[in-house]
């Protein structure tokens, strides 16, 4: 019975795993509002607006992958 969670580092992939999805969406949403600012010749109006879309997402898809209960 002895599992990846029985030594002290076993939830360390997931806390990189969750860190990564967090910063990924952050960083890929804020892209695309940079994106979107350039060609709409806007001056920080989506970059915004791209990173909160992005945090929102990211926290959604880490509670459907490690929150909700099965």
């Amino acid at each position: 019975m002895g599992g990846q969670h029985d030594s002290g580092w076993g939830g360390m992939g997931t806390a990189w795993s969750i860190t990564g999805t967090l910063a990924a969406g952050i960083l890929v949403w804020g892209g695309v509002g940079v994106v979107l600012d350039r060609w709409l010749d806007l001056r920080w109006l989506f970059l915004p607006i791209g990173m909160v879309i992005g945090v929102s997402a990211s926290i959604y898809m880490v509670y459907l992958k490690y929150g909700k209960d099965t």
